[in-house]
């Protein structure tokens, strides 16, 4: 049987890495880092190239995680961030990502809120807008419809615990709690 696959995804600044640590170390499954980070990590500027590369990249280590981890996986991010990003930059995303996008196996979706203090990094672009992070969070609502999602509010260890009882409901095959 394939790996049950842990997602979480959302606007720039919302916990997603931390919380994916934590969920891993708590059910005790490996878990993939966002390769964005690593690829984008000094440079000034990216176009729509950096973001193909990117996508294929992070589905390719994906796809190679899953093959070898018998029971679950948690992932910091899929190509749901980049069919986001890609709208945001350059407009509407190409064909191949729509299809690459919409044949991911089945996953829980942890959609992490906007709820949390800002943090500044280089690779973050709105800035800590919370306007047009709310817009981006509700986009991540619209394109992850009608998928499994749970949405991951509040601070800290009330963060992290709820997403680990949606996420072993889900991995024991019932019903997560879609609001957190």
């Amino acid at each position: 049987m394939p790996a049950r696959i842990i997602c979480a995804t959302g606007p720039e600044s919302t916990g997603k890495t931390t919380l994916c640590r934590g969920l891993a170390q708590g059910l005790g499954v490996p878990w993939l880092a966002e390769y964005a980070r690593g690829y984008l990590a000094g440079r000034e500027d990216y176009d729509a190239g950096d973001l193909a590369a990117i996508a294929q990249a992070q589905r390719r280590r994906e796809e190679e995680l899953v093959a070898r981890s018998p029971g679950a996986v948690v992932l910091d991010t899929d190509l749901s961030v980049i069919v986001i990003w890609w709208r945001a930059k350059f407009g509407a995303p190409p064909d191949w990502l729509w299809r690459d996008f919409k044949a991911l196996p089945p996953r829980l979706y942890l959609l992490c809120r906007p709820d949390l203090p800002w943090q500044p990094d280089p690779l973050r672009e709105t800035g800590g807008d919370r306007q047009q992070l709310r817009v981006l969070f509700a986009e991540y609502e619209r394109l992850l419809r009608p998928r499994p999602v749970v949405v991951v509010e509040g601070r800290g260890a009330k963060r992290l615990a709820s997403a680990r009882r949606s996420a072993e409901r889900w991995l024991a095959g019932r019903p997560a709690n879609l609001h957190g």
